[in-house]
């Protein structure tokens, strides 16, 4: 009988630190791990969400109702459609790989996130990342002082290290500057959250926390990451009416990149942000290309595309030109869903992510002040790394892809619990 007591306690207190077990666990999997650790470890991460959610299903007495509730019929819209060119794809298993990978995933986290994130958890949660990507961003300064890291000179592969060393580029601990950037995004508008929110002496602690990740941000000199900044910002003055500011902040990175352009900034400078670089690029860089063959693959497969992961297989079929294979890339998350799973898979995507920003902006309305500011945080973080993932294949690299589900759970959360929530009444 005392056994069974200390059994069923046990469980109590696991249970009740579920959220924290898994934030904790999820964040720092996140935040530090760099992309090939990811994948080498990606089955133990998977058994380890796999038995949190098997607990979660344990503590809510495998009560389905809140996975399968119309709430989430686009959720399952989403990745039905996404499926279908499975069935059309030229090698079937390589899709069926690919997709298997995505939907446990998916799966996983979205409703881990949804059914034990509670709304007095949130904040903290969100708090532990922005203190995280502190760090990160501290790492990174470290690289950038040293013109070294230690993390891919003695442990750990990294084919672009060499590259971006040299150009003055900040990875961190996330190997690419371009996925340290989609990182940063999500962080910068909920540490000026917490900063604005912060009163006494947390608030000059928080200013440093937003100064920090603003600049790593900055240092990757990601074109991507910099100009869904300026979206960022650019939402923020549209929801605030400031149409002067907006204007002004426009003109301003036109009048940047204008100035960038002379020759007294770096070359690595002027070629990333100059104008004449810039157009130059858009015109002949293998983005164009990636358009190119998009538009063909859509026009011979366009209900289903080509296939999941089939982009690189089929590329000279559509456009027979020699480029790395590193170039052989959509290089957007809305080219993959266009050219592998055609115009349904991504009409699915569009409908999913226009839900998503509906509960979003429900939230921004409804919750009481505070958590209206924070839901808004995290929706203008959520919208500018979808501009973001517009100029690389985010769903291809973990970091990325895990920062997507865990924006959409926790406004998936936000939304749920504004019904239930005393927390969280009208005003």
């Amino acid at each position: 009988m005392f056994r069974i007591k200390a059994i069923r306690k046990s469980l109590r207190i696991l249970f009740a630190n579920l959220t924290v077990i898994f934030a904790v666990f999820f964040i720092i999997w996140i935040s530090f791990i760099p992309e090939p650790l990811k994948y080498r470890y990606d089955i133990s991460v998977k058994l380890v969400l796999i038995a949190l959610l098997a607990l979660s299903l344990l503590k809510h007495k495998f009560d389905l109702k809140d996975y399968f509730i119309y709430k989430n019929k686009l959720f399952w819209i989403y990745l039905f459609l996404f499926s279908l060119n499975i069935w059309f794809a030229k090698d079937r298993l390589t899709a069926y790989k690919y997709y298997s990978d995505f939907i446990i995933m998916a799966v996983l986290i979205y409703f881990l996130i949804i059914n034990e994130f509670k709304t007095e958890y949130i904040k903290k949660i969100l708090y532990f990342l922005c203190l995280c990507a502190t760090l990160v961003s501290l790492i990174g300064f470290l690289e950038m002082i040293f013109k070294s890291n230690i993390i891919y000179e003695r442990f750990i592969d990294n084919y672009y290290y060499g590259r971006f060393i040299f150009q003055g580029r900040m990875m961190s601990t996330l190997i690419h500057p371009n996925i340290l950037g989609s990182y940063f995004i999500g962080c910068i508008p909920l540490s000026f959250y917490f900063y604005k929110k912060a009163t006494g002496s947390s608030r000059y602690v928080n200013l440093a926390i937003f100064l920090f990740i603003l600049s790593g941000a900055f240092l990757t000199f990601s074109r991507g990451t910099w100009f869904a900044c300026l979206i960022m910002i650019s939402i923020v003055m549209l929801v605030k009416k400031r149409v002067a500011w907006l204007i002004f902040i426009w003109v301003a990175a036109l009048l940047f990149s204008l100035l960038v352009s002379y020759p007294f900034f770096s070359e690595n400078f002027r070629y990333r942000f100059g104008m004449e670089y810039l157009w130059e690029y858009l015109k002949s860089g293998h983005r164009t290309n990636a358009y190119i063959a998009t538009v063909r693959m859509i026009e011979q497969h366009p209900f289903v595309g080509v296939g999941l992961n089939h982009y690189r297989m089929l590329f000279n079929q559509y456009l027979n030109i020699s480029l790395p294979r590193e170039l052989i890339i959509p290089d957007s998350i809305y080219l993959m869903h266009l050219a592998e799973a055609g115009l349904l898979g991504f009409a699915g995507f569009i409908i999913f992510l226009t839900d998503i920003i509906k509960k979003g902006s429900y939230c921004c309305r409804n919750l009481n002040s505070d958590f209206k500011d924070m839901s808004f945080a995290i929706l203008v973080g959520f919208a500018a790394l979808l501009f973001n993932m517009a100029f690389f294949d985010g769903f291809l690299w973990k970091t990325p892809f895990y920062l997507f589900w865990l924006s959409v759970g926790i406004l998936g959360a936000l939304y749920k619990n504004s019904y239930s929530s005393a927390t969280l009444s009208h005003e």
